[in-house]
């Protein structure tokens, strides 16, 4: 099988964020000052090779590799600064705040954190201009010439290039971990197969609970439930695929080490709400739990929509799973699984399945064996 390279990125989001959110910063920072001392070294030696009667270009003279050393160490400090402050960013924000805090917080964190960039950036300038300037390079040549507008034009750039790092991170949490360089090179314009498992999570008695806590309150309860249920996600690497009324479809792409992540994915889930009982029970008088269908198979993954674009899965692994979830009512299970889920390596993990026989699913001709799982 081929190595999925989504699978490192999400593992690496997912369980280390803090280094996952530096190495982006560092790697664009160092992409953007290198694309900058590129772009405007050409434009500059245009420029001077135009003007032969002013300025006469030695062609011996090197280039330079301070431009290199220049964005690596402005790309490292940024990244492990802007890394640091999302970061920190994510941990302290919560959606029960109100927008007044959320809104003093950040403007508090980012005049901190703009200050600081914009002394760093003039540093940073005024070393590469000392070192070109005794260095007999063509760099430093240009950069003697134009050194009254060198600092203008790289405070311009960075803030530039800040609103395009911010607009990369909102598609990423868009999109997921994984999938906005997929999404950028097109590789879902046409549809592609790929093995994945379903799970849909679909909270018990909801029709009841609304009629009973009112559409207010059913909703407040429905936005705390999948809060708990985002904690858990990163700790499994899954995917939150769809949010959907009162239901969670979530997903694993499989690799080499296919395990039963998704059952205790379920049963850390139930662990969850079980340990904030008493928030649940003194604001909504329920505990709430949800019952899921697991199955694993072949899907169609492809890009969708054009007013509203989005990565849609299709094929009848998303079908079966749905049913299994819903077949979880005439049993009286909380969890139930495919044969296809049952058969993946549960050696380390302790909990007992039971074959419910063949079933046949509404909408399936062909029955498929059924199991339920317990603790």
């Amino acid at each position: 099988m081929q190595h999925n390279y989504n699978l490192d990125i999400i593992h690496l989001n997912y369980n280390f964020p803090l280094l996952a959110k530096i190495l982006r910063q560092i790697c664009f920072w160092i992409a953007s000052y290198s694309l900058l001392w590129f772009i405007a070294h050409q434009i500059m030696i245009l420029s001077f090779s135009a003007m032969t009667t002013e300025f006469v270009i030695d062609k011996q003279l090197d280039l330079g590799f301070l431009p290199l050393r220049f964005a690596v160490l402005i790309g490292v400090f940024f990244g492990i600064t802007l890394g640091c402050v999302d970061h920190l960013q994510s941990k302290i924000y919560n959606r029960n705040h109100t927008l007044g805090i959320n809104i003093l917080v950040g403007s508090v964190m980012y005049f901190i954190v703009v200050t600081t960039l914009i002394i760093a950036i003039r540093f940073f300038a005024e070393y590469f201009y000392e070192h070109f300037i005794g260095n007999k390079s063509l760099s430093g040549l240009i950069l003697e010439a134009y050194d009254q507008h060198i600092n203008y034009i790289i405070l311009v750039y960075t803030f530039f290039m800040t609103l395009v790092i911010s607009f990369l991170n909102q598609m990423i949490n868009k999109f997921g971990p994984g999938n906005l360089l997929p999404i950028i090179l097109g590789s879902f314009r046409f549809p592609q197969e790929q093995e994945r498992i379903f799970m849909f999570l679909d909270l018990n008695s909801s029709t009841r609970l609304a009629e009973k806590l009112g559409h207010v309150k059913y909703s407040s309860l429905i936005q705390n439930s999948f809060m708990d249920i985002d904690k858990i996600i990163r700790k499994y690497d899954a995917e939150i695929y769809q949010y959907v009324g009162d239901e969670v479809v979530v997903s694993w792409r499989l690799n080499k080490n296919q395990d039963c992540f998704p059952i205790s994915f379920f049963f850390a889930v139930q662990d969850q709400f079980t340990s904030r009982e008493n928030f649940y029970q003194e604001h909504f008088g329920i505990l709430p739990s949800f019952k899921a269908g697991v199955h694993k198979g072949l899907v169609t993954a492809v890009e969708v929509g054009d007013v509203k674009r989005e990565i849609a899965y299709h094929g009848d692994t998303l079908n079966i799973a749905s049913r299994l979830q819903n077949l979880c009512k005439s049993y009286n299970k909380s969890i139930l699984i495919s044969d296809t889920v049952n058969q993946l390596d549960n050696q380390n993990f302790s909990y007992n399945t039971t074959s419910l026989g063949l079933n046949k699913l509404e909408g399936r001709e062909s029955p498929i064996e059924v199991f339920s799982v317990e603790l």
